[in-house]
């Protein structure tokens, strides 16, 4: 391999490297919430495979905030499609609701997102007011 690009390889390696060995870790997350109390998840069971629980307990309180709209408030709409994508989970007469288990850190990827879907929804429902979120508060 020519060595220049031996080279430039074993740079990015070293900055990852350092980086890596310099990451500190905060404390271990130790809240529950509801749902893990429903369905017995501990902290310690639920980091053993985080995004496995992150997905379904969200899939869960998706549905049952959905369902609980539904069945309960006036003026709901199930969310829209754009295409394969579905910006929101459910509309409440102006307010389009996106439904979270657990607000992240906002990377910018998350926050480009949340902006584009407000936008079409404005663009698509020239009523809706914006988006809601509905997140699940920790204890």
């Amino acid at each position: 391999m020519n060595t220049s690009i031996k080279s430039q390889l074993h740079n990015i390696l070293s900055q990852y490297k350092d980086s890596f060995s310099e990451k500190v870790y905060g404390a271990e997350n130790n809240d529950y919430d509801v749902l893990m109390d429903v369905f017995g998840v501990t902290p310690e069971l639920k980091r053993e495979n985080r995004q496995y629980w992150g997905t379904e307990l969200g899939r869960c309180w998706e549905s049952l905030v959905c369902t609980l709209f539904k069945l309960t408030a006036e003026g709901y709409e199930p969310g829209l499609k754009i295409g394969d994508d579905a910006p929101c989970d459910c509309i409440l007469g102006r307010d389009a609701i996106d439904v979270k288990y657990r607000c992240g850190s906002g990377d910018a990827g998350t926050l480009k997102k949340f902006k584009k879907n407000g936008s079409d929804l404005i663009e698509l429902k020239s009523l809706l007011s914006g988006i809601v979120f509905a997140f699940v508060k920790t204890y």
